[in-house]
């Protein structure tokens, strides 16, 4: 122990941590790791190690010497400002600092005390370092490494200029250039044709635009995810893992194993098999799993273990079955595939991106990072420019900034080419985090990085300084909540942290009149359970009541100077895991007039308000958008009814520009129509010219438009989103050509995207709303009151549609889309549902730990729990007494938590009674009631009409196939070779020489057979040559010579009011209707060859089939409905119906009419 340590220890004070929190404050030979526990004033701790590291002789480090990042920028603002105030009080006279001095925060005295400083060498640190204070790296890590980028813009490849990006100029851009590359790709003249079919085969264009999205994000390599993706040997950390679960399986299956197995036993050596094979010679090696293995490893094992299993070695089994079954189903080949097409186009759209001066947040970690790891000069320039690094959250960090905070920690003269070889500079650095609040891995939060980058600062000697102290919450709060997290924290290397129980503040003072934590659960009356819906609703219903009649009505907080007040609205807090579990409980605060206030959502371009606007400014551009004026009407700008809407349409009213067709009509609203159609008239002549924002200015000016969101259910947060629109306005403003048309294309394409979009923050939080917000949201918040309802609900979301991700810690890459995947997806799939399964539990102890006063854990019951649930997770803390009518406390350890157990008609709903009366039958409703039957009728039908059709489709719509269905590879090769005859044809004039013919052929050949049937590329080729040299031997040849061609490949979509009866085909096609049918659909397809011969217009379909005579009968009454098809687009188009329909048969020379127009039962083939 130092000198300084040991005076720091003598001096404690009577907080359990005081010696800890002085050893972390003025240690410096040797890396700080600081464990702050919720609510330990971390924050006050970081700014205490900042004036240390200011004021520490012999050599303290300037203000501009140091870096402190933090997550977010109100983390950031926060430590800046508790920072300046107390350089500020530094500064000033030795007694005036003594008497300021907010508890806690280091004094001038225990400088004096500690250093040996005078006062005046105090003051002059302190005032040079607030002299200096704006321009200190106090920030994000994101915002430190867009410093950097703007120090050496040239070595990190951006414009100097550069702009940050939301996120929301990438996804235009990535749009535009997606359309723009499919259009080349997918296009005739596209080069992998063949790739991009094997692609579609397996996967939806919107799967695949999935992926290419996720391969665009900067901190992908894609060079390194095309070794690992594709056929490259498997890294090395990826064999290390198989294997050690290998020689799991392989030991349990020693110790569990029997000579009649049962399934548990089976399945665990056929997945014991399949990772030795894997570990022997990768992928490839699972060729070699018996089928009957195959079948044993896609058997379910259950979720409870067998006899004789116990639960971890059951958990251990269930592994080993689920890597050998994600194994089985990877598909290296198709990752290769998809690499190849998709990984260029990735490099185009960040170089284009980049070009165009725009960097996003990964972007900007993953230059920086790449700047430092690539330029061994500027990282030293760096490294001794710095001298200490202060880190916040540090359990929020993600890899990559690990990464960039570890190379300029190294020592100084050498430069390792990763992170796992750096040499930490002892002293340099001090973090200060939480592994129990871990709960953001859906930014990239690793658990696993984070206890290898401590392990690595502390050298596995010197143990972290934990905080213990809690100042937030009331003892019995604390209490709960250590023995609750004793439970659920079971302690795993790299997964999941034990828990460090709190110690409450000795001193505390005030608090509630019923401090602590209770449990309120709602069950069904009777033996039927509620399913998870209904129990949402009546814990909502019930909640509410609650919070109004008992808790708002009966408790009192005394603050720390004896103050007692009632509480307020503002005093509580609903936290969720998603805000999209919250809406049944707003609909019952909002019953029980009780106001609140919504945090986090991202739901900006779904709120009401936001659409009247966009509504307007559409309007405003095009006076004739119909749509957009019976929203507006519809909104209380209009306030009109259903009915005064129809009549208006039936007046011909819809035209704010002719206000005199309102007159003589009688709606009741046609005062406030007439006077939003003469504002609207003003407003879209001044539009005209003024500048984009001052559109909006006018539209709020002129219209009551703020004024009505002020009045309406959320208040001022709907002032504050239309607000928002017009600062969204005035920043697009800025864009080159960006008209009015263009803003509002634009937010009619946010509006149907409903990209996810924060509303407008309120400047000021009201003390008279309940405070709604997600635990991830409320993370570094307190609250009197917290509730957490909802504990019935499940995890909730799903996957993503593409998954490109790293496992940093062994280095091993992941590329899934859909079910498709590399091995390493194996991996870093199963890592992930590892971690997010015990992160679940670190949500519930942020949440639990976000309550001063009063802890409220509110869910239901329900029919089938769902695994995932934090009632699940209190179940497995508390056991059996949970929901236990009997029982009115939860006896956990040490602690008893009060239970209260409502059934459904225990407490009466405090919605309004309705009065009833007797209603006598009326007939008018059996005449509704049968309309409502006939449209329930047509919409059956309408729904089973396809909206759209291809000739091709009418024929396979046939009760019974005409011919005998093929095996995949002939059918694939016969539509090949069907593909290139036509394209054969497609070009190629009929007076020309057929000599030529073998050219054109091989020419096809060459860019349209594709990869998988390269190998029978001389016998297509050898098939297309005689096939076409019978064809031009014949007469329909000849006659094609003689033609007029009119057109060939003819795209066309007519109405088709035949929908699927295509049993009628066989007779005369009846005349279109110009009314829409219920079987009315679009048919859609490409004609052949259109052509006149001898005065008379003839249609032409090129056939490759192989056909005996006694078949062609057969085989052309199954392309009759093709021909009406073919025959009725030619009729719409050209206004002439043609002479017959021409099926030309390449193989035999012949062809086969259909006539246009046959009698009915005269419908025959005529060969020639």
């Amino acid at each position: 122990m130092t000198r300084d340590e040991s005076q720091v220890t003598n001096n404690a004070g009577a907080i359990p941590d005081a010696d800890a929190r002085r050893l972390a404050e003025t240690t410096f030979d040797r890396n700080v790791v600081v464990v702050a526990g919720a609510g330990t004033g971390k924050t006050t701790l970081l700014v205490n190690r900042f004036v240390h590291t200011l004021m520490r002789p012999p050599a303290p480090a300037t203000i501009m010497q140091v870096i402190a990042l933090t997550f977010t920028n109100k983390a950031a603002t926060e430590m800046k400002v508790r920072l300046r105030e107390r350089l500020a009080a530094l500064r000033e006279s030795g007694s005036r600092d003594e008497e300021g001095s907010h508890r806690g925060f280091v004094r001038g005295a225990d400088l004096r005390a500690q250093y040996g400083l005078s006062t005046e060498e105090i003051s002059d640190r302190a005032r040079a370092a607030l002299q200096e204070l704006e321009k200190a790296q106090i920030g994000t890590l994101h915002s430190f490494a867009a410093h950097l980028l703007r120090l050496f813009p040239i070595e990190s490849g951006v414009d100097p200029g550069f702009q940050e990006d939301d996120g929301t100029r990438f996804e235009e851009h990535f749009a535009a250039q997606w359309e723009l590359w499919l259009d080349g790709e997918l296009g005739p003249d596209g080069k992998q044709q063949g790739l991009w079919r094997r692609l579609l085969g397996q996967l939806g264009l919107e799967q695949l635009r999935g992926a290419a999205r996720a391969l665009c994000n900067e901190l992908v390599p894609l060079e390194t995810l095309a070794a690992q993706g594709g056929g490259g040997a498997s890294p090395p950390a990826l064999r290390d893992w198989l294997a050690h679960l290998g020689d799991r399986a392989a030991k349990l299956l020693a110790a569990h194993d029997r000579p009649e197995r049962r399934k548990i036993e089976s399945v665990l050596a056929a997945s014991a098999d399949a990772l030795r094979l894997l570990v022997e010679r990768g992928v490839d090696g699972l060729a070699d799993l018996a089928p009957e293995e195959r079948d044993e490893i896609g058997r379910d094992l259950g979720s409870r273990p067998p006899i004789g299993w116990s639960d971890d070695d059951f958990a251990e089994a269930q592994a080993a079955r689920r890597v050998a079954q994600a194994a089985l189903a990877s598909d290296r080949a198709f990752v290769e595939d998809l690499l190849t097409v998709l990984a260029p186009f990735a490099r185009r759209v960040r170089t284009g991106f980049l070009e165009e001066g725009w960097i996003s947040f990964d972007g900007l970690l993953a230059k920086a990072s790449a700047l430092l790891r690539e330029h061994p000069a500027i990282r030293e320039r760096l490294k001794r420019e710095y001298r200490a690094i202060l880190v916040d959250e540090f359990q929020d960090t993600d890899p990559v900034q690990y990464e960039i905070l570890l190379f300029l920690a190294e020592r100084p003269g050498r430069c390792a080419p990763s992170w796992r070889e750096v040499d930490p500079e002892p002293g340099k650095l001090f973090i200060v985090g939480d592994p129990k609040q871990s709960i953001y891995a859906f930014r990239r939060a690793d658990i696993e990085a984070f206890d290898r980058v401590v392990r690595k600062l502390t050298r596995g000697a010197d143990p972290p300084f934990e905080l213990v102290t809690n100042f937030r919450s009331h003892a019995r709060v604390l209490e709960s909540v250590n023995v609750v997290f004793d439970r659920l924290f079971r302690a795993e290397e790299n997964v999941q942290p034990p828990n460090v129980p709190l110690a409450p503040r000795p001193d505390r003072r005030g608090g509630a009149v019923s401090p602590g934590v209770e449990v309120r659960l709602i069950v069904a009356e009777g033996e039927e359970a509620f399913d998870a819906a209904t129990a949402t609703r009546v814990e909502a219903e019930q909640l509410a009541a609650w919070l109004k009649d008992e808790l708002m009505a009966g408790e009192r907080l005394t603050d720390s100077r004896g103050s007692v007040r009632p509480i307020r609205p503002g005093d509580v807090a609903l936290l969720f895991r998603k805000l999209t579990q919250a809406q049944e409980y707003l609909d019952a605060l909002r019953r029980h007039g009780i106001d609140y206030l919504t945090d986090g959502e991202k739901h900006f371009y779904r709120r009401q308000e936001v659409v009247d606007v966009v509504n307007l400014l559409r309007l405003v551009e095009n006076p004739h958008d119909g749509v957009a004026l019976a929203g507006l009407l519809r909104s209380p700008l209009g306030g009109v009814t259903d009915r005064e809407l129809y009549e208006l349409r039936e007046r011909g009213a819809f035209d704010y520009r002719q206000p005199e067709r309102l007159d003589g009509w009688t709606g009741r609203s046609r005062a406030s129509v007439r006077s939003l159609y003469e504002r609207l008239r003003e407003v879209a002549r001044e539009a005209a010219r003024r500048p984009l924002p001052e559109v909006l200015d006018l539209l709020y000016a002129r219209l009551p438009v703020l004024e009505l969101a002020a009045a309406s259910l959320h208040k001022e947060q709907a002032v504050a989103n239309l607000l928002k629109v017009r600062e969204l306005a005035a920043a697009l403003a800025a864009r080159p050509h960006l008209t009015l048309t263009g803003f509002v294309d634009l937010m009619i394409g946010r509006l149907a995207e409903q990209p996810e979009e924060a509303e407008s923050a309120l400047a000021e939080e009201s003390p008279d709303a309940v405070r709604v917000l997600t635990i991830h949201k409320a993370k570094g918040l307190e609250f009197p009151v917290v509730i957490l309802p909802g504990l019935h609900h499940g995890p909730g979301g799903g996957g993503e549609s593409a998954l490109v991700a790293q496992d940093w810690s062994s280095g091993v890459w992941g590329i899934a889309v859909g079910e498709k995947q590399n091995l390493g997806a194996v991996l870093v799939r199963e890592k992930m549902g590892i971690r997010e399964e015990a992160e679940q539990r670190r949500v519930f102890y942020v949440g639990m730990t976000r309550a001063r006063e009063r802890l409220i854990l509110s869910g239901g019951l329900t029919r089938r729990p769902s695994p995932g649930s934090l009632l699940a997770l209190l179940a497995e803390a508390s056991g059996e007494a949970l929901g236990d009518p009997a029982c009115r406390a939860l006896k956990i350890g040490a602690a008893a938590i009060p239970q209260t157990v409502l059934t459904l008609g225990e407490r009466v709903a405090r919605t309004r009674a309705v009065a009833t009366a007797d209603l006598a039958p009326d007939p008018r409703w059996t005449e509704v009631a049968q309309r409502w039957e006939r449209r329930d009728r047509v919409w059956e039908e309408m729904c089973a009409v396809p909206r759209a059709l291809t000739p091709s489709r009418l024929a396979e719509m046939k009760a019974e196939p005409a011919w005998p269905i093929h095996g995949a590879p002939e059918a694939e090769r016969a539509r090949v070779l069907g593909t290139l005859a036509h394209r054969v044809l497609e070009r190629w004039d009929f007076r020309d020489d057929p000599a030529k013919l073998a050219d054109r052929i091989d020419a096809a050949c060459r860019v349209g057979v594709p990869k998988e049937l390269e190998s029978a590329g001389e016998e297509i080729r050898d098939e297309l040559r005689m096939m076409f040299t019978t064809f031009a031997d014949s007469a329909s040849y000849a006659d094609l010579r003689r033609a007029t061609i009119l057109g060939r490949e003819v795209p066309f979509a007519i109405r088709w009011d035949r929908g699927i009866g295509t049993a009628q085909m066989g007779s005369q096609s009846p005349p279109q209707s110009s009314v829409l049918s219920p079987q009315s659909c679009v048919m859609h397809g490409v004609i052949d060859l259109i052509y006149r011969l001898d005065g008379r217009l003839w249609i032409a379909d090129y056939k490759t089939d192989r056909l005996a005579p006694e078949e062609m009968p057969e085989r052309v009454a199954t392309y009759r409905p093709q021909a009406h098809a073919y025959v009725q687009a030619v009729v719409e188009a050209l206004g002439e119906r043609p002479a017959g329909f021409n099926f030309v048969l390449l193989r035999s020379g012949r062809t086969v009419t259909v006539e246009a127009e046959p009698s009915p039962g005269q419908r025959e083939a005529s060969p020639s």
